[in-house]
Formats: structure tokens, sequence, C-alpha cells
């Protein structure tokens, strides 16, 4: 091979080894992945959960219901709660907590 194709390939190589591929956090719209009951799923709970499930203001009530797969099927499988929908945002917060292991912190 004539020393111009192998330089050439040695280049295109290295470009496509020094792409950084974009992960999750970099691409949603909401990039917070440090998430704690207190400061993040409280307030999501107050604004979208509260007028019918007040105890949920509660971690451990709340966590009961992630316990026993109710939240999961609800909130992220099925999306039927709360009716009105959620702010997509919100959505992720939630996700990612639950799929965290759901903890007080």
């Amino acid at each position: 091979m004539p020393m111009k194709y192998l330089s050439t390939l040695l280049l295109l190589s290295l470009f496509l080894v020094s792409c950084k591929h974009k992960d999750e956090e970099e691409v949603t719209p909401c990039g917070k992945t440090n998430i704690s009951y207190q400061a993040d799923i409280k307030p999501i709970i107050s604004k979208n959960c509260k007028a019918c499930h007040q105890e949920y203001m509660v971690y451990d009530k709340l966590n009961e219901i992630c316990e026993n797969g109710k939240f999961h099927k609800r909130v992220i499988y099925l999306h039927d709660m709360p009716p009105s929908g959620m702010d997509s945002c919100d959505l992720i917060t939630l996700k990612r907590w639950y799929y965290n292991g759901h903890t007080p912190y």
C-alpha cells in the first residue's frame, strides 16, 4: 500500500477513536444525576401527587409503593399517574431516583 493510503487510514483511525459518545446525561433535558428524595423528589410529589396522595410527602410511605411495585407500574411503566400527566424532566428525575435505589438522601 502506498504511504498516502496508510497515512489517511491512520488519521481516520485516530479521528474515530477520539470521538466522544454523548451519554444519557448529556442529551436529556435535565442532567442532574445525584438525586435525593428531599431536594428533588419531594417537590415533584408535591406538585404532581400531593392532592390525592398526601402520604407520599413522607419518604417511608413513598418508599412502600416503590418496594411493592406500584410506583414502577403506574408512574414509570403505564404513565397513568398522575392522571394529568407530568413534565418530562420530572419523569426523568423520578426514573433516575427509582432505578438508582430510591434512597432518601
